[in-house]
């Protein structure tokens, strides 16, 4: 891997966010040894104890972090600018919603955030996701039928899984069914030049200095 490569550090909640994000920027030009070393953090909490500590030991890097917004965008963004601010970032009050990109001044690290799916709304990975699904697709509102009337039969998921299950629904229903999220990308089933997607590229470019937002394959 490059040298410059090793300077940059992207982390996330789990080995889902790093197969998408990989795939994604590989779908959109990115040569796969510039893309920075993926730390997989075991969840939301293991991505905010991350900040603080790696931004403090990070000067002259790049990192980036990828959290699930959830059920609070506000409240997700609030816990990383704290830790942000402790570290010497200048934040503001709301996350942009192109995703945070700034540089703490202590320490000389450029430090990017993001909150899956969109910087706005609820929800995680999976809603990121299914924003990539082509527009018109009529899978995708019989797949969400269908779970209505999975939980009137007996479907257990809670709330905070409808995004999950919505996905591996529709995914259930494709070509090879039951395929990774990352390997859905990769083979097209979902799009890469979407407004979400390009939202999420060109921040990654921003945070990590890779032009990649206008170079798809």
């Amino acid at each position: 891997m490059p040298q410059s490569a090793t300077r940059r550090f992207l982390y996330v909640e789990g080995k889902d966010d790093e197969h998408v994000i990989g795939q994604l920027l590989i779908r959109r030009g990115a040569d796969p040894q510039s893309l920075p070393q993926f730390k997989d953090m075991g969840g939301k909490q293991g991505v905010l104890r991350a900040m603080k500590v790696s931004i403090g030991a990070g000067t002259g890097k790049s990192l980036g972090f990828v959290l699930d917004a959830n059920d609070d965008p506000a409240n997700t963004w609030t816990a990383a600018a704290s830790r942000l601010r402790e570290a010497g970032v200048r934040v503001p009050n709301e996350i942009p919603v192109g995703g945070f990109v700034g540089e703490s001044t202590k320490f000389g690290t450029r430090v990017g955030v993001w909150l899956m799916p969109d910087n706005r709304q609820a929800g995680a990975l999976e809603d990121f996701l299914a924003a990539l699904v082509s527009e018109g697709d009529r899978l995708l509102p019989h797949a969400r039928n269908s779970m209505r009337k999975a939980r009137l039969l007996g479907a257990r998921f809670s709330d905070a899984y409808t995004g999950k299950a919505l996905l591996h629904t529709w995914l259930a229903w494709r070509e090879e069914p039951g395929r990774p999220y990352g390997v859905a990308i990769k083979a097209r089933y979902l799009r890469d030049d979407s407004d979400a997607a390009r939202r999420l590229v060109a921040w990654f470019g921003s945070v990590f200095g890779l032009n990649v937002a206008s170079s798809p394959d």
